[in-house]
């Protein structure tokens, strides 16, 4: 499997700058030191910013278009996740790109291998970019078991940046989009007309395939079909250990692996790239994280039923 140089890979962290941020980007100069990095976050983290002395990065300052907060709702971040990442992209010189969020690592020197995923999407199918997009598997659903369709993880895309670039040129979503389910029952998780992880991709399918549908959980099986086409023809999907993707704010991400993720087993092509002995504890691991998030729950209640007992 031939690997892109890492000097041609941009990374680019955007949303809010902290003090985890800046442990992030030392990790990530250590590994990979000719690494071109682009932090894009908000004007009220200027003061800290220049206060870390972050020095051999391009920084971005964006007004913060803030978050709408609907009661009894979970914060729907589609307009910062937007904003930080147009802004940023816009800085990237490079022909590659990582877009991540700015608390989450990952291994930068996996990046050359991974981007060699990034394969030429033939246009005879449901194309969206030029070349696939790695993106990872912690909540990218198979549209059959979810009834969410378009859904890829937001944390990490890797690809070419002009692909990138697409995902994140949906219009800026304002007024009822954020209140579309507030009256709702039952009520979903998030108010908003389109979860986040849709939106970016769909708003692609509406003007490359020209298919529309009203809101996220709309039930449509032709559509559902559609999406899983999307997915597997656009993004090869790769599990966060292969990334050496780390989380300080969910660290048991192995538990997410329910029976509606897509992941290396069945998106993307990771398992063919490695080769035979690598792919199989790949599978094994994706097969054991599997069968861990699946007796998760149970175990979690005997414990607490356990605990409250002892009390």
């Amino acid at each position: 499997m031939s690997s892109v140089s890492i000097d041609l890979v941009t990374i680019l962290l955007q949303g809010n700058y902290s003090e985890e941020t800046a442990g992030i980007i030392k990790r990530l100069r250590a590994f990979a030191p000719k690494m071109p990095i682009v932090l894009s976050c908000w004007e009220s983290n200027r003061a800290a910013v220049v206060a870390a002395n972050l020095t051999g990065i391009v920084t971005v300052f964006s007004e913060d278009p803030g978050a709408p907060t609907v009661l009894g709702f979970k914060c729907d971040n589609i307009r910062r996740q937007l904003v930080s990442s147009h802004a940023g992209l816009n800085h990237v010189r490079t022909p590659w790109v990582v877009k991540i969020r700015s608390d989450i690592s990952i291994d930068p020197r996996r990046i050359p291998e991974l981007a060699a995923l990034c394969v030429p999407i033939p246009a005879a199918g449901p194309a969206l970019f030029g070349t696939k997009v790695v993106a990872t598997s912690l909540t990218t659903l198979d549209a059959r078991r979810a009834d969410l369709y378009f859904h890829v993880c937001d944390w990490v895309y890797l690809g070419r940046l002009e692909d990138v670039r697409a995902i994140f040129s949906a219009p800026l979503p304002d007024g009822d989009f954020f209140t579309h389910f507030q009256h709702a029952s039952p009520e979903p998780e998030i108010c908003s007309r389109y979860r986040s992880e849709s939106y970016l991709i769909y708003h692609l399918v509406s003007d490359k395939l020209g298919v529309n549908y009203p809101f996220s959980g709309y039930r449509d099986p032709a559509l559902a079909r559609l999406s899983n086409e999307v997915l597997k023809a656009n993004f090869a999907i790769v599990n966060p250990w292969n990334l050496g993707l780390q989380s300080s704010k969910h660290r048991k991400l192995y538990l997410w692996f329910r029976s509606d993720r897509y992941s290396e087993l069945n998106c993307g092509s990771f398992l063919v790239q490695v080769g035979l002995p690598r792919a199989v504890v790949a599978a094994c691991r994706d097969l054991t994280s599997r069968c861990a998030s699946a007796i998760a729950p149970a175990l979690i209640g005997m414990r607490n039923r356990v605990r409250a007992w002892r009390a």
